[in-house]
């Protein structure tokens, strides 16, 4: 997280967010504290503006994967965490069992995990190359399913957020709503989560990928921040740098199934931002 004297910047990452924070640092100067995720309450007391950003799901995803590939990231140590999957492959293993001796439920949610499942299967296989298609997918299932959430991501399965949306919206959740890790258990449905956003959201200003540097003028005018011809240009002439950066080809790692998976698990995050499902 940056704080400045004039705002603080919300850092959600796999959304072109170290490239705003850099312009930040050069704009507003503050410093970067790592070891803030949320705005506490004194920052939220300050009146100072809340900055953040976003990006499509499709996209994050893909660029989520491919931190993982260079063995970075929380979701990828507890992926190739032994121990994170020892209880989970026992419950799953269980349930599956229990599942087979009675009547057929409606598993619409449900989503096919495929047959090897583990920490060897992520090293080796899920996060082995960045250039493989088929990995990649079989990946998304994994994190996209209910059945492996206590593996994804630390609280998500406990969050009502996780039975009608995915990890993209839990995180936007954890970041920007204040109360999102007391979130009642009634709130269950994409109508709920929408009241519950609008009623706690803590950011003033949101920059978008795609429209990330008008959007970072924009935000920073409104925000009562003068930008000098010299800043504006270097806003302007600026280029995200890294691997997350680069065009990694949606219509090349997605297909019909793949992209309806995130379609369905971050119907949050595309409503609420007006994002188009790929042509795939």
């Amino acid at each position: 997280m940056l704080i400045s004297d004039k705002l603080v910047f919300i850092e959600f990452r796999n959304t072109g967010a170290s490239h705003v924070e850099k312009l930040l640092l050069k704009i507003v100067g503050g410093e970067v504290d790592n070891t803030i995720r949320v705005p506490t309450e004194e920052l939220l007391a300050s009146k100072r503006p809340m900055f953040g950003s976003i990006r499509d799901p499709w996209g994050w995803y893909l660029s989520l994967w491919t931190f993982g590939c260079a063995q970075q990231g929380e979701l990828y140590q507890r992926m190739v965490n032994e121990k994170s999957w020892r209880k989970l492959l026992e419950k799953i293993e269980a349930n599956a069992k229990a599942r087979s001796k009675e009547a057929p439920a409606d598993d619409s949610r449900r989503i096919s995990l495929p047959e090897q499942l583990g920490a060897e299967r992520a090293r080796d296989f899920w996060y082995a190359s960045d250039d493989n298609v088929e990995a990649f997918r079989e990946w998304l299932r994994v994190v996209c399913a209910l059945q492996t959430r206590r593996v994804v991501e630390s609280g998500f399965a406990q969050s009502p957020i996780s039975k009608v949306a995915g990890l993209m919206t839990y995180r936007y959740f954890q970041l920007y709503v204040r109360g999102a890790s007391h979130i009642p258990v009634t709130i269950g449905t994409q109508e709920g989560l929408r009241s519950f956003e609008a009623q706690h959201l803590v950011l003033d200003h949101i920059i978008r990928q795609d429209s990330l540097t008008e959007d970072l003028v924009s935000s920073l005018e409104r925000s009562g921040v003068s930008l000098t011809d010299e800043q504006r240009k270097m806003i302007y002439d600026a280029k995200p740098t890294g691997k997350a950066a680069r065009s990694m080809g949606i219509e090349r790692f997605y297909d019909a199934a793949s992209t309806d998976l995130v379609t369905r698990r971050e119907k949050f995050i595309i409503e609420r931002f007006g994002y188009t499902r790929p042509h795939v």
